[in-house]
């Protein structure tokens, strides 16, 4: 076992480079006899991991007169090298049949790789990124690392691929270490630097930048590709295209066309892989789930708004808690060290646990504004129409119960013991708004500084709020808590 990426580089790779697809090879043959070769090399050579990367490996370790900027564009690349260089390049690698029947787990995670690219690059243009198409070339080659132990040592990428899927049921990382002595992360790093791989190669694959626009694109764009090779109607796909959505400033409804658009223009490449794409996993449509929460009850589906919060498709209003799923998000929060999320996103899982997992009929999560002035709705979650929260704006002066949870982290159930006493520190209009008097709520803190506060009830069901689910509704929002530290130190 490797303990080591250099040595295992060293061992493994030395010369050798990524093989290409049997289909580059043929498309280029097919490109030399046009008259303008170059109007679609860019595009052949894109669909091909194995091409790209060494396309980048060589047009970077040629001398150059441009002030030595390095390529960062597989044009770019292309321009440098010239159109005999980069064909005697490209077919002196290795190739890999899809008809073979062969290297089925490489051919597998450059399908991934092409297809999270293409994510990545729909969101640069949304995001008016200036060259979009360097975005493309680094999310294409941010695996790297993974696919060199498919290309060069597959029995440890399946002995891997079991541990995480298998019995062994170990998370990525700690698999990959196992087996390795290290992460495919730090694989990736390492084989950047050994090929010359572009720049933001390099950035994405390091820690202290995740929070830049551009690497968390490409990150994003992985994290989804992996999740809807298994189902894109899963809370966890839909959660990812709702963090999306959130970054780029549109509405879910608009992500989900861009996302399914750029999935299906990644699928017209499938024959160059031979696997099936993940976008013939759109063309069964499962029972209709929430934008970001899976319903599953036919008894109590949920509608998806435009703004990706949910409404109900009737007046249902006592849940049945569904242990199972309170089970899936605490998982879900223990493994924030793999998911990296943003602070939306945790709150987003959050409020489908509480909902779905506790059974409370309405769940908010309200946000201190910038200025700590006034508490603002940011995640419903309700089995009814609740449009009254959707506006929710509660000023905290004057003083009042909930301005008094901003103070310090803690939670509170009103009901008939304690009505008389914290009933009357409630504004009436806000009273008159909630149409009870009976509730949770629990105050979220960062470094002594309130985030905001999760508010529940039942409705006109006062009686669903018992002992029992006051209990998982505190531990569920220590497990945010600890998350939310994580997530900031990540």
């Amino acid at each position: 076992m490797s303990e080591d990426p250099k040595s295992w580089i060293g061992h493994l790779v030395k010369q050798r480079t990524l093989p290409a697809l049997k289909q580059t090879i043929d498309s280029l043959e097919a490109l030399y006899e046009e008259d303008d070769p170059f109007r679609h090399l860019s595009d052949v050579i894109h669909r091909d991991p194995g091409a790209t990367c060494h396309a980048f490996s060589r047009a970077n370790g040629v001398q150059h007169h441009h002030f030595g900027m390095p390529v960062t564009t597989v044009e770019h690349a292309a321009m440098m090298l010239g159109l005999d260089r980069i064909r005697s390049a490209i077919e002196s690698l290795a190739v890999i049949e899809p008809m073979s029947g062969e290297h089925e787990g490489l051919r597998r995670i450059y399908s991934r790789a092409h297809l999270a690219a293409h994510f990545a690059m729909v969101w640069a243009r949304l995001r008016v990124d200036m060259v979009p198409w360097e975005v493309f070339a680094a999310t294409l080659l941010h695996g790297v690392g993974e696919m060199a132990v498919w290309a060069f040592q597959p029995e440890k990428a399946e002995e891997i691929d079991d541990l995480i899927h298998g019995t062994g049921q170990r998370s990525r990382e700690a698999a990959q270490r196992h087996v390795l002595g290290f992460s495919y992360e730090e694989l990736s790093m390492e084989l950047a630097r050994h090929w010359k791989l572009p720049l933001l190669v390099h950035d994405s694959l390091n820690p202290q930048n995740f929070g830049r626009p551009r690497v968390k694109l490409i990150l994003l764009a992985h994290q989804l590709a992996r999740t809807v090779e298994q189902d894109w109607y899963s809370r966890k796909a839909l959660s990812r295209i709702d963090e999306a959505a959130e970054l780029l400033h549109c509405s879910f409804a608009e992500m989900v066309t861009a996302i399914h658009q750029a999935a299906v223009n990644a699928a017209r490449a499938y024959e160059t892989y031979g696997v099936r794409p993940a976008a013939a996993g759109l063309i069964t449509i499962p029972a209709f789930r929430g934008a970001t929460g899976v319903s599953g009850e036919g008894d109590n589906k949920q509608l998806s708004r435009k703004d990706g919060h949910a409404t109900s498709a009737g007046p249902r209003i006592n849940l049945k808690p569904r242990p199972e799923v309170l089970e899936q998000t605490i998982q879900w929060f223990n493994e924030v060290d793999n998911n990296t999320p943003s602070l939306p996103a945790i709150m987003r899982q959050a409020a489908d646990g509480i909902h779905r997992g506790i059974g409370l009929s309405r769940v908010v999560f309200a946000a201190c504004t910038p200025d700590q002035k006034a508490l603002k709705a940011r995640v419903i979650r309700s089995a009814e129409e609740s449009a009254e929260f959707e506006k929710l704006r509660l000023e905290l002066h004057p003083p009042h119960l909930f301005s008094k949870l901003m103070e310090k982290p803690a939670s509170i159930w009103v009901n008939h013991s304690n009505r008389e006493k914290f009933g009357k520190l409630l504004p009436l209009e806000l009273l008159q708004m909630l149409g009870t008097d009976t509730f949770f709520a629990r105050s979220l803190f960062l470094n002594d500084q309130p985030l905001g506060m999760f508010y529940c009830d039942c409705h006109k069901e006062t009686s669903c709020l018992n002992e029992e689910r006051y209990k998982e509704f505190q531990h569920l929002c220590d497990h945010v808590t600890a998350a939310i530290r994580k997530a900031t130190l990540l």
